[in-house]
């Protein structure tokens, strides 16, 4: 990562550089993403506890347990798992349909791709 992926961001300022929703970096922090004493959180962190607990951030978000490959030699997998939830969660929070229609349509595309 870039020296510029450790500088402590705000919710609003994470979201925009990840273009993801605010409630997406809402519900990580709600999970246990560490923050600072200002409520920041540098991406790098962000990134990494995303990918050592997604099954806690599956539970918050009231989505069904998934199983991941990955392990804490190799967080690759788990890549994949942070995708699919977020797409999940997307169908389930989002209040436009125009969302929810293409998050199903990623989402059924993604694991099409583990039936070939």
């Amino acid at each position: 990562m870039q020296k510029a992926d450790e500088s402590p961001l705000t919710i609003d300022e994470i979201a925009t550089r990840l273009k993801c929703s605010r409630g997406w970096v809402q519900l990580s922090i709600d999970a246990g993403c560490p923050v600072d004493s200002e409520s920041k959180v540098s991406i790098r962190d962000f990134m990494l506890f995303q990918l050592t607990n997604i099954h806690r951030i599956r539970e918050l978000a009231g989505l069904p347990p998934m199983q991941t490959k990955g392990s804490s030699e190799d967080l690759r997998p788990n890549v994949k798992a942070i995708l699919s939830t977020q797409l999940e969660w997307l169908q389930v929070k989002s209040t436009r349909s125009a969302v929810k229609t293409a998050a199903k349509l990623v989402y059924d595309r993604i694991n099409a791709l583990n039936e070939i």
